[in-house]
Parts: structure tokens; sequence; C-alpha cells
């Protein structure tokens, strides 16, 4: 006969699986650190298998381990949704903390606009904005360490839940007086002019790779790691650079700055919000997502 598992021993296994450590399986199901270990004690005597071996960088998990964890995550996945179908969130009185990921220019533009209908949706809930890294971000909603990201990440798609906000494309942005550039910016100024090259990690790499595409080169001055000093450089240099429309129409609005065309014909990319539902608090989670897509969309 099969051995019956409790329920909250894969929830402990899971937390284990995802967190690499007895620790971060214990903050993230709310057990001190001696109960984790007596439940991961139960679970290997009940499958018969060490499951984690104790390493320098964490609990790694074993072959059984990363066999078993689909299929746990899976049913608790099925089970926790089907209880959260008879659930209600009352953003009114929720006082949860909600973690986004954003990259510097969704904090600069879009959180604002989030904060205000959070403000009057949710008073009590607290909002934590986990700075974006593309390379990392995958990993984080599939362990539940952020609820949602938000930003150009169309590579998660197919992975992760997902809904389109808008469409958005490249512009340049360059200092009110530039000595140099009139009204339109021409392909000639755009190539022998310097630019400022912004991280590739803030998930903006579509201008670098088309221009690399057509084999076209420009001269980088300075290569930044976030876009919102922007406005405290251009203004008094004669560098351009690339960033999204409606963000330079932000930074424009001070009259120091002009955003003009790109003379390169680019695609526009797509905003979304990103998620993967978590076993603990799915509903909570589609409101946060809803709310994000439908306050985001209208800008």
């Amino acid at each position: 006969m099969s051995p019956k598992v409790d329920l909250n021993l894969i929830k402990v296994f899971l937390a284990i699986y995802e967190t690499g450590s007895v620790s971060g399986a214990a903050k993230r199901v709310h057990l001190t650190q001696p109960s984790i270990s007596y439940s991961l004690s139960r679970l290997r005597s009940l499958l018969h298998d060490p499951l984690f071996h104790r390493t320098r960088d964490g609990m790694q998990p074993t072959f059984a381990a990363d066999k078993l964890y689909e299929t746990f995550r899976t049913s608790l996945m099925n089970i926790e949704l089907a209880i959260a179908s008879t659930r209600e969130f009352n953003p009114s009185i929720s006082q949860r903390t909600f973690r986004i990921a954003l990259s510097d220019l969704g904090e600069v533009f879009l959180l604002p606009i989030l904060m205000k209908k959070f403000r009057t949706l949710a008073p009590n809930i607290s909002i934590e904005v986990v700075p974006m890294e593309v390379n990392q971000v995958e990993d984080w909603l599939l362990k539940g360490r952020i609820d949602a990201a938000v930003g150009n990440l169309t590579f998660l798609k197919g992975k992760v839940n997902s809904l389109p906000i808008f469409e958005e494309y490249y512009t340049c942005l360059v200092c009110a007086n530039h000595p140099r550039i009139g009204k339109q910016l021409t392909l000639d100024q755009f190539l022998n002019e310097h630019h400022v090259r912004v991280s590739r990690t803030t998930g903006h790499s579509l201008v670098e790779d088309i221009l690399k595409k057509l084999k076209i080169s420009r001269h980088v001055s300075l290569t930044i790691p976030h876009f919102s000093v922007l406005p405290s450089i251009i203004p008094d240099s004669e560098v351009i650079v690339c960033l999204p429309s409606r963000v330079a129409g932000m930074f424009a609005k001070n009259g120091n700055t002009r955003a003009m065309d790109i003379p390169i014909k680019l695609p526009t990319f797509e905003v979304g919000v990103y998620w993967e539902n978590q076993l603990e608090d799915t509903v909570a989670q589609q409101w946060l997502t809803q709310t994000i897509h439908r306050e985001l969309s209208t800008i």
C-alpha cells in the first residue's frame, strides 16, 4: 500500500526545493526550523529517499526530489486553486504585502500610477518593489519570491501566466538646445553623435540587438545601469539615448530635453504583467495582477 502523505509535508518539500534552505522554507511556510527538519525527516522515511543533501550552496535535491517536484507542485496547485475558487479577497481590509519586480523605468513611470490606485482600493496593503533582473525574474516567479513582474518580458510567455498591457516603441532623447540636431534627427546624426547605453539587465536591449543585426555601430560614450538618472545627464550634455516613448515624453516635459524619432525602423514591443499562481494566496494574487492590468492599460 502506498504511504499516505500529509499535504503539509508536501508544502514543506516544495518550500525547501524552491528556497534551497531549511531557514528559507521556515520563513515561507511560517514554521520553525526544527519543525521543517522534523517534516523533512518524516518525508525521507515515507519516501525512502534523502530528498536533499546539505551542501555549501544550500539544500541540493536528489534525483528523486527533482522527479517529485513538478508532480507535487502541480497537484498541490490544483488543490489550492479549487479551494481558492471558494474564497474571497477583500482589498479594502487586507494587510498583505505584495512583491512586484519592476525596472527603474517602471518605478519612475508606472509605480506612481499603481500606488495611487492601490491607496484607493487597498489602503492597508504594502508594496515591496524588487529591482528587475531579467536573467532572474523567471526563477523568482516560479519559486514564489515575487507576486508579479511588469515590463518587456515576452521571453516569459508560455512559461508563466501573462497579460499584455500596452504596445510601446523607442524614441531618442536629446538636450533641448543641442547644437547639431534640429527638428529632425537624421541617420548621419544618429550614427555620429555620442550615445548613452543602458544595461541589458533592465530588459531594454531591443535597440542594441537591432543595430547589431543591421551591422550598424555607434559611439557609446557612457554606459549606465539605470534609466532614472537620464534627466540629470541629458540636459547638460550633447549625448543621445534611446528609451521607450512614454518615458521619453515624461522626461521631456521639463523643457530641458526633446523626444525625437529614431531614424531607423524598429519594431514595437509589448509591456505586460507576468505572474505564476502561488499556492498560498491565489485569489489575492489574481486581484493584484488584474488591478495592474486594468490600471496600466489606459496610459
